[in-house]
């Protein structure tokens, strides 16, 4: 078994945060719930189809799952409003990658549907260096509800959902894919953001499975830097203030 610093209380400290602001957390393993979920939100205009049930034969049970987060009934956080709201959801797979690697995903269009087949495929931009082989964690579909957009949600999930990948499902990367103007906005790669190591333009054309043209950015960290974020522990300024690096 590969060593696995401080996991659980990386892991304690990201979820009293979330406590602490008024927040609790729902794990579901069903994607087709995810699915749901976000046609219901004001101001998506389509699924990431990576995570989208219609597009893969996911087992029951397998390694996928999405987060959502909910305010607190009658919390002082959120004016002690006695109903629950939709504060944000983020969505999660393993993918096994087998010999080809993530290029290869990117380029067959299999990272965004085992079902059908792509009617056109971008250019593929990517370095060399970016076709990872092995146990690959990826997030998505990551949505905070614009009531909620300053409660550094985006960090405390994208973090959560990594420290669980390596707790759980032992990967060797993980990666995400994100549009030019997420990519340009810095939140990707910043510490204080999604904390991902590297962002590499992979994608530039017509992309069937999002029915767009787009330019789009792989997102990466190693097993390596999980690890030394794992150690090093959440930022205390992106914590509440009630919890402390003590926890």
């Amino acid at each position: 078994m590969r060593r696995k610093p401080n996991i659980d209380k990386y892991i304690t400290l990201l979820l009293g945060s979330l406590d602490a602001r008024g927040f609790f957390i729902e794990q579901d393993p069903d994607l087709s719930r995810w699915r749901r979920c976000l046609e219901g939100m004001p101001g998506i205009v389509g699924i990431n189809p990576s995570f989208d049930p219609a597009h893969h034969d996911f087992e029951i049970g397998g390694p996928q799952y999405w987060l959502r987060l909910s305010t607190i009934p009658n919390h002082p956080a959120h004016q002690m409003r006695k109903s629950s709201e939709l504060a944000a959801v983020i969505a999660f797979r393993v993918i096994e990658t087998g010999r080809d690697g993530w290029t290869e995903l990117l380029r067959s269009g299999r990272l965004f549907s085992e079902r059908f087949e792509p009617l056109g495929v971008p250019k593929i931009l990517q370095p060399r260096d970016c076709n990872w082989t092995g146990r690959i964690g990826h997030h998505g579909g990551l949505v905070v509800s614009e009531a909620f957009r300053s409660q550094r949600l985006a960090y405390l999930l994208t973090h959560l959902v990594r420290a669980i990948s390596i707790k759980r499902y032992d990967v060797d990367y993980h990666c995400g894919l994100v549009y030019e103007n997420l990519y340009r906005s810095g939140i990707p790669l910043r510490p204080d953001g999604y904390g991902y190591t590297r962002a590499d333009l992979a994608m530039d054309g017509f992309i069937a499975a999002v029915g767009r043209t787009a330019r789009m950015y792989t997102t990466q960290i190693d097993r390596i830097d999980m690890l030394a974020q794992i150690e090093a522990g959440p930022l205390p300024q992106l914590l509440a203030p009630d919890v402390t690096m003590a926890a």
